[in-house]
């Protein structure tokens, strides 16, 4: 099979279970070697499936633990550990065709409502005025264009809630602003809204330390979550790819930090007529000691 292809079967297999899945049990579905099958998946990149080394709890499934698995960066705390798969996507369902603003673009034109399983003509779609077809032409289009063809509704659902933002619960505005650790929001512990950092879920929020809430599961969460009907493992999975795209967007914020005082303190250099010492000068040769890889084991994502 084409590369192309092999990516959208996997998508499809990794949102036919949920959106995440550890690598060996995607194994499994595949006529892939394990080797090979890592080799498509790190090709593939972070932007289609989010690929980490995380620990393997025992006991019962919990959202939580499941989101804490990951964030030390792998599994090496000395405890059993394994490769997670999750389903990454650029997809987004466009906002103005909500508004009837929109008649062709590079996103879905599909009733959000019906996304969520929401909305009031769910059992008779042809009295809404949006579409509940995945398969007209500018969706089979927008499909083609991200990879995504041979997905059915219940996966790219699956697909949508895990990356596209407007698919959460609504974020509070007046929470993301003020000082106070409830913000504006006057509600408080009873607001039906997110209390979470609305650049943050969008992958925008340039902050290593921000004030505002980067947790989306937590008690108060996990119960609005309940009560909106939601999938929580959806969100668990929303949780992990937004870490993952907001500790990438800092490593980049910083890099470029040091690149711009790296190019300041050459020109202070060549200001004062000292010599601005080259690339062998500037870092002393060091062999970095070869990782050995790990081999996946057993567990339940």
């Amino acid at each position: 099979m084409a590369e192309p292809t092999v990516c959208s079967f996997l998508t499809k297999v990794l949102c036919a279970h949920g959106g995440r899945m550890f690598l060996q049990d995607l194994r499994a579905h595949v006529e892939l070697s394990e080797a090979r099958l890592g080799d498509v998946l790190r090709q593939a990149g972070p932007d289609r499936f989010l690929l980490q080394e995380v620990a393997v709890k025992e006991g019962p499934w919990d959202a939580e633990a499941e989101v804490a698995a990951g964030a030390g960066g792998g599994g090496g705390g000395g405890g059993p550990s394994a490769w997670r798969v999750v389903a990454v996507s650029s997809a987004r369902l466009c906002a103005r065709y909500q508004r009837g603003e929109c008649q062709a673009c590079d996103q879905l034109h599909f009733c959000r409502r019906h996304m969520q399983g929401k909305c009031p003509n769910r059992d008779c779609w042809s009295t809404c005025t949006l579409s509940h077809d995945i398969h007209t032409p500018v969706n089979i289009q927008v499909l083609k264009n991200h990879g995504l063809f041979g997905l059915n509704e219940a996966q790219l659902r699956i697909l949508l809630l895990q990356n596209d933002p407007c698919l959460l619960p609504e974020v509070c505005l007046c929470y993301n602003k003020g000082e106070a650790l409830y913000g504006y929001c006057i509600l408080k512990d009873k607001c039906n809204k997110f209390h979470v950092c609305k650049s943050f879920v969008r992958g925008e929020c340039r902050l290593q330390k921000c004030k505002r809430s980067h947790q989306l599961i937590h008690a108060a969460s996990l119960k609005l979550l309940e009560d909106q009907g939601l999938n929580v493992s959806s969100v668990v999975n929303f949780q992990i790819i937004s870490t993952y795209r907001h500790e990438k967007l800092h490593k980049m914020l910083e890099n470029k930090d040091n690149s711009a005082s790296s190019v300041e303190h050459s020109q202070g250099l060549e200001k004062q007529g000292r010599p601005v010492p080259g690339p062998a000068e500037a870092r002393p040769l060091a062999s970095a000691p070869a990782q050995s890889a790990k081999k996946p084991c057993a567990g339940k994502p």
